[in-house]
């Protein structure tokens, strides 16, 4: 259900807390419809450029307040910060923004102060360098209550979400007025130029194929693929992990996983391997020395769909500073320059390609490269929004001196970023 944003007077100034923040899908000038179809009565957008939409509910129409979210977010441009606000008796509030941008995340009330604590360390999970601006109940709380009302004034208010009425119906009636004209006075050559309606079924259908067989897997499939690495025992029945590779089968949410295990010590053996082996696990012993595990994991994933994938700019800005901030835990962290998401065009019945439509999403993806110790792959989850992961691997590295950077398991992933550059 919808959460209700509720206001909070501050030197006469009406701030509004709980709003839901979602991505800015296209232009800022969406960002009226975006609101409409998802039920919000007023929007801010947060961000320079607009990266943000902050989406509230129940507010009156006839009043004018801010969003205390995007007046922070306003406040720290730069930086990752966050504040805890008891605006009642046992009711704790986070606010938090990122590079001037209100964070999705953010903005919402707890029962208590531990609960609002627990929210700033994930918060501070995905973003390392975050600073703390308001712990507790006091004077610097209410001064930051009361800042953020002072800058009301030199700062955009809500906007209301207006409804579709008579706007919509003049606008219908124009629509259909210019159809009338068009099949009144419309000439032969002019109907001839009209995109044929198989052909762009035939390449949005492409499309759609091309982007089923790469997966968005997002924070949930990433966080479920880097528990089955976990997962993976070390050391078996007096055999030791070596190295272990997964990789996903092209017509199902299954990664098919290969790990090679090695003897250690006189008393190891096929039976002691046999027995230890968990449910599901296929062995073959290619040499005295070596064996091989093989078995299945589910990692779900979305078929992306291609208004919800992030823009190019911001993906650039907001995305990639994201994944600067987690840089330092890994080795590895590289994302290579975007190419064209190549989407075979269709033929028609003698063999020639399909004119591509114009409203046809121009996307694009990236490579995405990273290699660091096992531990640190937990820090990807929550940046894994776009990302489609086809390659998985864990290698031993039993001289490996453990650090930042360094462990004796070294996590190796491979995957694609999507952005829409239409």
């Amino acid at each position: 259900m919808a959460r209700v944003a509720r206001l909070v007077w501050v030197d006469q100034v009406p701030l509004a807390f709980g709003l839901d923040w979602v991505p800015l899908l296209g232009e800022p000038e969406a960002a009226q419809a975006q609101a409409r179809r998802q039920g919000a009565s007023h929007r801010v957008v947060s961000g320079d450029p607009p990266a943000a939409l902050g989406l509230a509910r129940g507010l009156p129409s006839g009043l004018t307040c801010w969003s205390a979210a995007d007046l922070l977010a306003r406040r720290h441009p730069r930086g990752t910060v966050a504040c805890m606000l008891p605006l009642d008796a046992g009711l704790w509030h986070v606010l938090a923004a990122h590079e001037g941008v209100a964070l999705a995340r953010a903005d919402r009330a707890y029962p208590d102060e531990t609960l609002a604590c627990e929210a700033i360390e994930a918060l501070r999970r995905a973003h390392p360098k975050l600073e703390l601006l308001a712990a507790q109940a006091g004077p610097d709380t209410a001064g930051l209550l009361q800042t953020l009302a002072r800058q009301a004034g030199g700062c955009r208010p809500l906007t209301l979400t207006r409804r579709r009425g008579l706007r919509l119906t003049l606008l219908m009636m124009a629509v259909a007025l210019s159809a009338a004209g068009w099949l009144r006075w419309g000439s032969g050559a002019a109907a001839s130029a009209v995109p044929d309606p198989d052909a762009r079924a035939d390449w949005h259908a492409a499309l759609a194929r091309t982007l089923a067989r790469h997966p968005l897997h997002g924070e949930a499939g990433t966080r479920a693929l880097l528990d089955a690495l976990y997962r993976q025992p070390a050391r078996i029945g007096g055999w030791s992990l070596h190295d272990l590779r997964c990789q996903p089968r092209p017509a199902d949410a299954l990664w098919h996983c290969v790990g090679e295990y090695r003897r250690q010590g006189f008393e190891a053996d096929n039976r002691a391997l046999l027995r230890a082996a968990p449910t599901g696990w296929r062995l073959d012993f290619p040499s005295l020395d070596v064996a091989r595990a093989a078995w299945t994991v589910t990692v779900p994933g979305l078929r992306p769909e291609p208004h919800s994938l992030p823009r190019a700019g911001l993906l650039a800005r907001d995305w990639v500073s994201e994944l600067q901030a987690v840089l330092p835990a890994f080795s590895v962290l590289r994302l290579e320059a975007s190419r064209p998401l190549a989407v075979p065009a269709p033929r028609d019945a003698q063999g020639q390609e399909l004119p591509q439509p114009e409203d046809l999403p121009t996307l694009a993806v990236r490579v995405l490269r990273v290699e660091g110790p096992l531990r640190s792959g937990a820090l990807l989850a929550p940046l894994a929004r776009a990302v489609s992961w086809h390659k998985a691997a864990l290698t031993l590295a039993p001289g490996a001196r453990p650090g930042l950077r360094a462990s004796r398991l070294i996590l190796h992933l491979e995957g694609t970023v999507y952005e829409n550059r239409s």
